[in-house]
């Protein structure tokens, strides 16, 4: 469990690096950008950006490790550790000033994330019933549609929260597909409907993140990603997946979970806006 418990770290480290690359990049496309392929391609040709794809590549093969023996609120709530390396990048690297509002999230982020690894318990994921996995399929159409109508409004502040939100949901089907993956058997992987909800989810992650970060402060998108990505992750975790703490140890999984939760609502709800959201001259247009 130590080696799975790693894997969770480095994947934050990997997710909280990838998420200010990302907002590099995408803040030289215009703030006009859309969920089309003109996004793709101005992206896909921006190095920046390519390099913030590698590191959540590896994010996710870590988390994917991780996630074969350990309860998705576990995982998600140890990929949450990433808001505070993201917030810690962007003071140096997007000129973002933490106020102590800020500092309390992130400290609530870290004791939360401390009482669940102590809730902990190693166990396999119990199979998805059909009619959980069609349940599943129907929740990432859902994510689509709302996303590519979110995505298409005029741009503004509050649409690229909602797209964080979005963005949020989509990977927590992601973890899903990858706690409960039928075999590793590439026959199974093909047709697995679980499996191409989760590839689905997490190119529409990568995506709704993508523009919410063009139109909001990467803190803000951070928190809000990493806290619906939490709670939902977890809830499908236990309500579908059949995850539980360790026994007596729910009220020290329950309190950590808040924890984290309230921790990156705050600095979503609180957080400051850095300089480079501000400096582009379209600002007007994008709030």
């Amino acid at each position: 469990m130590g080696a799975a418990l790693l894997c969770v770290a480095g994947a934050a480290l990997c997710s909280g690096t990838a998420i200010v690359l990302q907002a590099v990049a995408v803040r030289r496309l215009p703030p006009e950008a859309r969920l089309d392929a003109a996004l793709v391609g101005g992206l896909a040709r921006n190095p920046v950006y390519l390099l913030a794809l590698v590191l959540v590549a590896t994010g996710f093969a870590l988390s994917f490790v991780a996630l074969r023996t350990l309860p998705l609120f576990a995982v998600q709530a140890g990929r949450a550790s990433s808001l505070a390396v993201a917030a810690l990048l962007a003071v140096t690297v997007l000129g973002a000033r933490l106020r102590w509002t800020d500092w309390l999230g992130l400290a609530g982020v870290g004791t939360g994330l401390v009482l669940l690894a102590s809730t902990v318990e190693s166990r396999p994921a119990s199979e998805l019933s059909h009619a959980a996995t069609w349940v599943v399929v129907g929740g990432t159409a859902a994510l689509c549609v709302a996303a590519v109508l979110t995505a298409l409004g005029p741009p503004s502040t509050r649409r690229g929260l909602v797209l964080a939100v979005l963005a949020g949901g989509a990977f927590a089907v992601l973890a899903l597909g990858a706690r409960t993956a039928p075999s590793w058997h590439p026959v199974d992987l093909l047709t697995a409907p679980l499996v191409w909800c989760a590839a689905v989810s997490g190119g529409l992650g990568l995506a709704s993140s993508a523009i919410a970060l063009r139109r909001a402060p990467v803190v803000a998108v951070t928190a809000l990603m990493v806290g619906v990505e939490t709670v939902v992750g977890a809830l499908l975790g236990i309500v579908l997946a059949g995850d539980r703490p360790s026994p007596g140890s729910t009220a020290a999984a329950a309190c950590g979970f808040l924890l984290v939760l309230v921790g990156a609502v705050v600095v979503a709800r609180f957080g400051t806006p850095e300089t480079v959201a501000a400096a582009t001259p379209a600002r007007s247009a994008a709030s």
